[in-house]
């Protein structure tokens, strides 16, 4: 039973995955600067649970490929995170807050699907260029360190995470370019072909939302 619910909502979600996404954001942006803050912030874990099932209905090509670079690449990102906040080695010295949910050694376990949505998108948006795959790494390497840029004012301001003295540092996207250059390695080395709709247009409603809580908090 449940696994036929499963398949309905899936194919719901592929249907309508563009517009799922999109609804997701707007609602992200309105409960962010409403009165309601502090219960939106709460709900961000499960924004990206439900962000992660969209794209994974929508990857058309080996799930068995997308599942070894998924567990690496989550497993990666929580452990770059773990000797970041411990080491302040990678990123700079920084220490997360509340709203990205439970924590394990003081990282929150939600952090590594983070890593992996964006390297997964910005992987299946290179992946089809007629270029070397060094520069498929550069390139898309460089897409997330952009994301990154929009992404730390508003993880501040909204306790996602915090740097000492409040000031992100160079080293942090120095680091996550490095990290990025390695996870993208990763998806070649696994040799995931993902054709996904939805990879374009996620990432960039990403970067619109971002866009604005920036120009909106500042």
């Amino acid at each position: 039973m449940l696994r036929h619910y499963y398949i309905k909502v899936s194919a719901l979600l592929t249907t309508h995955s563009v517009w799922v996404v999109i609804f997701i954001h707007i609602a992200g942006i309105l409960g962010l600067l409403s009165p309601f803050q502090h219960y939106f912030r709460l709900l961000t874990p499960f924004n990206l649970i439900l962000s992660a099932w969209v794209l994974w209905v929508n990857h058309q090509e080996n799930q068995s490929s997308l599942m070894r670079f998924s567990l690496m690449a989550f497993l990666s990102g929580f452990a770059v995170e773990w000797v970041g906040v411990h080491t302040g080695f990678i990123f700079g010295s920084y220490s997360y807050g509340e709203t990205l949910g439970i924590k394990i050694w003081g990282v929150p376990i939600i952090i590594g699907l983070n890593w992996l949505l964006v390297m997964y998108c910005v992987a299946t948006l290179t992946d089809s260029l007629r270029v070397p795959t060094a520069i498929k790494v550069l390139i898309a390497s460089l897409l997330a360190v952009a994301i990154d840029w929009l992404i730390e004012p508003v993880a501040m301001y909204f306790d996602f995470w915090n740097w000492e003295n409040g000031v992100v540092p160079v080293q942090n996207f120095i680091g996550w370019f490095l990290t990025s250059v390695w996870m993208q390695t990763l998806y070649h080395l696994t040799k995931v072909k993902a054709e996904n709709r939805l990879a374009l247009p996620f990432y960039f409603i990403q970067l619109f939302f971002f866009l604005i809580l920036n120009l909106v908090i500042r």
